[in-house]
């Protein structure tokens, strides 16, 4: 019986072993080809636990509009981007299941342009934006499946240095920071966009009627909304400037009567009204805003968050610098720029 026990207690041992060397392999040989990718899940993981408020959830029009250091800056709210380009809306539950690991966010806020645009070809285009990053854990294995209906993907998904096996020769050496998945970013993993692009305003119809969602954009979003009340999560809804199709403010009203009808808000910062964008500065793309404009962005959500959901969420002194370290280098950014940028022209 002893000699049995012996052998299990070093068949587990040799197991976990192997595992946490799988993990760190993996860690440091993925090769992920955007900076911001490869950053997202370990700055996450690195921040301090339950020390953030707010985690943002959805595509590029979340990331490049949530100005995590300038949410704190004006309304003392730490916040998180994990949000990625095309995420599709079918993994936001899984997303805020990893969350969960380290934090306990008050509030999630959920971008929804890809609740509007997202067509069934490019559902599964960039989920290793998201999963690529993150630990090897159950739940990233059952992202994986949520996400990718061929099964044959799920295995080098999940084991994505199968992925990259071309490119173990060329491993950077700043790859090895990475061997425990935890390295904290000053900013945040925020990055200040210095370039303005004029837009002309986005296309409004003469009278707003909803307009219907595709069958798969309604089913996610009635199924994240089906998860996070049995879940108990507080989330707001919300929709970002920018420049749009005419069809596109109907589809919203029919997402917002969705989202009401299950008892959680949404906030349609497409709204001039709510939020006031100067098309000809605030703009680097029709898709995004700049530095510049993610600042009114954020200021206008979170005086809406302040207003509705209080979060006055005491920080630790740890966390407090923290933040205003990340403050600090904002503002330096955004000093240095100049007013859209009038200090770097030549």
């Amino acid at each position: 019986m002893k000699k049995r026990l012996a052998k299990i207690v070093r068949a587990v041992i040799f197991l976990a072993a192997l595992f946490v060397m799988i993990n760190c392999a993996n860690n440091v040989l993925r090769q992920t080809e955007d900076r911001y990718n490869r950053e997202m899940f370990p700055a996450f993981y690195a921040e301090e636990k339950n020390s953030i408020d707010v985690v943002t959830i959805g595509s590029s029009a979340c990331y490049q509009y949530v100005n995590n250091p300038v949410l704190y800056e004006k309304y003392g709210i730490t916040s998180f981007n994990l949000s990625t380009a095309l995420q599709p809306p079918s993994i936001a539950g899984a997303i805020m299941d990893e969350a969960e690991k380290t934090q306990n966010p008050a509030l999630y806020v959920v971008e929804v342009r890809e609740y509007l645009h997202m067509k069934e070809k490019q559902r599964t285009k960039s989920v290793f934006c998201v999963t690529d990053s993150m630990d090897l854990s159950l739940n990233k294995w059952k992202l994986i499946c949520r996400a990718y209906p061929d099964a044959s993907r799920w295995v080098s998904e999940f084991l994505d240095i199968t992925k990259y096996h071309g490119k173990w020769t060329s491993v950077p050496k700043e790859a090895l920071s990475y061997i425990w998945n935890r390295v904290p970013s000053l900013k945040k993993t925020w990055r200040n966009r210095m370039v303005v692009q004029p837009q002309n305003p986005p296309a409004m119809p003469d009278e707003l009627e909803p307009l219907s969602l595709s069958d798969l954009n309604r089913k996610d979003l009635v199924d994240l909304l089906t998860e996070c009340r049995e879940k108990n999560r507080e989330v707001l809804f919300v929709l970002m400037p920018y420049i749009h199709g005419s069809k596109i403010p109907g589809q919203a009203l029919t997402l917002q009567q969705i989202v009401e009808e299950y008892g959680y808000q949404f906030l349609n910062l497409a709204d001039p009204a709510l939020c006031p964008m100067d098309y000809s500065r605030d703009f680097y793309n029709k898709y995004h805003v700049n530095a510049w404009g993610s600042e009114k962005v954020t200021e206008a959500l979170g005086a809406y968050i302040r207003e509705q959901y209080g979060l006055a969420v005491p920080h630790t002194p740890s966390v407090e610098a923290s933040w205003d370290a990340a403050v600090a280098a904002n503002r330096a950014e955004m000093d240095a720029a100049g007013p859209y940028g009038e200090n770097q022209k030549t």
